[in-house]
């Protein structure tokens, strides 16, 4: 009984997650291929949402066929289709974090003031230099998730028990990650992690220097600009606390060898599971068109609901009665 209501739970929980995060990230991506088709411009930020989005989307649907084929017993946590499924996961988790990295640098160039040297230079190339960034973050995801078909495997072997009189043998099963594969992706994550923690924590600091020069009457005629440059640094510190948060999860998951018979790895795993969708909600709030535009779906949702609860046919059933 206590198995079946697990079952249950895990399988709402799967449709939940992937009605929101294929709903949410569809939507962004609805939203700006929209604004292109009718000769909008985009611009970097909302390419770079784009791509991020349509990554979550095709992430989030195969988290939830993991995990449904998972919880309905399709296959088991150690079944050469889930290591490729796993294989696909790293290729995917890491052009997003290589995307939030360069979405942070841009920010960082744009907001941030200089005064000359590289820095200056690399700010008026940016936008002509991040295309070509993130062509290279494909690549270089693409070149490091190959090697992970052979250095992710399912291992089993036997451990005997017993004593004098009696001896038994279990069969152990485990997922390993080979230690310089591990160590490569450890190194990876804290290049990109390093480098968007870096560009935050610059932008917040010219961002406090600029909010204390205004606080003395200088520069009032900016504050709209500066409450944009606030919410695109709070846009990106949300970023990485939502990967912070997967990054854990996904730790525990991997010292533990993937044993989905653990509820602590479980658990862990569907933390991962709802990490597109967050990283969706996050994008939408805190980016001003997107935001408009789910302000209006939402309005012109209610009021479809209030025609449908007030039809004429509604009420003249509710007068008859």
């Amino acid at each position: 009984m206590y198995d079946a209501v697990v079952m249950l739970i895990c399988t709402l929980a799967s449709f939940v997650a992937e009605v929101l995060g294929v709903g949410c990230n569809s939507w962004i991506v609805w939203v700006n291929l929209r604004d292109w088709r009718r000769g909008v411009h985009l611009s970097l930020p909302d390419q770079i949402l784009s791509f991020m989005a349509l990554l979550n989307a095709v992430m989030q649907n195969l988290f939830c066929i993991d995990v449904s084929c998972l919880t309905m017993g399709y296959y088991d946590s150690f079944n050469p289709i889930r290591i490729k499924i796993i294989c696909g996961f790293v290729f995917l988790v890491s052009c997003n974090i290589w995307f939030t990295a360069w979405l942070s640098v841009y920010y960082y160039m744009r907001i941030v003031s200089f005064s000359g040297g590289l820095l200056l230079a690399l700010k008026t190339r940016i936008s002509d230099l991040l295309p070509k960034l993130l062509v290279m973050s494909i690549a270089v995801s693409l070149i490091f998730a190959l090697p992970s078909f052979w250095n992710i495997y399912p291992e089993i072997h036997q451990k005997n028990f017993g004593n004098a009189t009696y001896n038994y043998t279990v069969e152990i099963r485990s997922i390993v990650i080979t230690s310089p594969y591990l160590i490569t992706s450890i190194l990876g994550g804290t290049i990109t992690l390093t480098l968007t923690l870096l560009s935050i924590g610059l932008t917040l600091c010219s961002l406090c220097r600029h909010v204390k020069t205004m606080s003395i009457g200088i520069g009032s005629s900016s504050r709209p600009q500066t409450q944009a440059h606030i919410t695109a640094v709070r846009t990106m510190v949300l970023l990485v606390t939502v990967y912070s948060v997967y990054n854990v999860a996904s730790l525990i998951v991997v010292m533990r060898s993937f044993n989905f018979q653990d509820y602590v790895v479980l658990c862990c795993w569907y933390v991962t599971l709802v990490y597109p969708t967050l990283q969706a909600l996050v994008m939408i709030t805190g980016n001003a068109k997107l935001k408009k535009a789910t302000r209006g779906l939402l309005r012109s949702g209610g009021a479809q609901c209030s025609k449908l609860l007030v039809s004429p046919s509604i009420i003249n059933n509710l007068s008859h009665q």
